[in-house]
Order: C-alpha cells, then structure tokens, then sequence
C-alpha cells in the first residue's frame, strides 16, 4: 500500500478516535440536563452515567480477541452502525419525552439502551484503530500511535466546549 494510502487510513482512524471522544464526553455533560429532561433520580441518572463505561471496557476486549477473524471493515461497519443508531436513539427521546409531558421514561430507556450501544461502539472504534495504525506504520509504531492518541483529548475539549455552548 503505498504512502498516501495510509495517510488516508491513519486520518480516518484519527476521526474515528475524535468521533469516540465526542460521544463520552458529551454524555458526561449532558446528564444534569437529561436528569431535568426526564425527571430522572439520582440513581437514575448515575445508570446512565456508568452504561457508557463499562461496554467500552468490555468491547474493546471482545473486539481485540477476535478483531483478526472478523475484520477491520467488520469492526468499523459495527461502529458506524452503532453511532448511527445512538444518534437515532438520543434525538428520539427527546421527541418521545415532549419536555418532560410526554413519555419521560420511554425517553430514559432510549438514552439507556442508546449509550449501551455507544459504549460498544467506541471500544470497537479503539480495538481496530491501534492495530491498523500500528501496521501501516510499523517501522514509527510509537510516533505514529502517539499522535492517533491525541484525537482524544482533542475530541473531549472539542466536544465539551460544544456541548457546553448549547446553553
């Protein structure tokens, strides 16, 4: 695969990593407001809250055992799939919670269930990005991992000043 090829790859994997970080972290700001949206207690609310952990824990482990059997494009077509499905999920319970005179607890089973597949999704998008970065690049491995990481840290200031724009 020649140079430009893997500049492409290692950009995709880097909007992928920002593309994860946006989702943590916007959740993390916007529980408060989901608690008022949904009238959520803090048990509730701190469901939520750990639903988006531990699968990213759990996925980035199932994926990397079995990551090689079932493919990159596998791996990034489930993450796709999953942020798109989350999107869905989130802006529709919203519609379904009508402000807290609708259905909040139809709205708090869709930011539920939403965030567990979140959390899949972006330990998924961390089991494949290491592995092909550290292929195509594997004579500067560490270089090259090092500034795929900082797609992280940007996407949580990037997404935190956003989210915390929407008030």
């Amino acid at each position: 695969m020649n140079n430009d090829n893997n500049q492409r790859i290692f950009w995709g994997c880097f909007l992928a990593l920002i593309t994860t970080a946006f989702g943590f972290i916007s959740r993390v700001f916007l529980i408060n407001e989901w608690s008022t949206e949904f009238n959520l207690d803090p048990a509730q609310a701190g469901r939520l809250a750990g639903i988006g952990i531990w699968p990213f824990a759990v996925s980035i482990i199932a994926f990397s055992l079995f990551i090689d059997r079932i493919g990159y494009k596998v791996a990034m077509t489930i993450s796709f799939l999953g942020y798109m499905i989350w999107s869905i999920m989130g802006v529709s319970a919203f519609f379904v919670s009508g402000g807290g005179e609708g259905n909040p607890d139809l709205g708090f089973k869709l930011l539920y269930w939403g965030s567990l597949i979140l959390g899949l999704c972006n330990g998924t998008v961390e089991a494949y990005i290491n592995p092909i970065v550290a292929t195509l690049f594997n004579k500067d491995k560490t270089k090259w991992l090092n500034i795929l990481h900082a797609g992280w840290p940007g996407g949580l200031v990037l997404a935190g000043l956003g989210t915390i724009g929407l008030d």
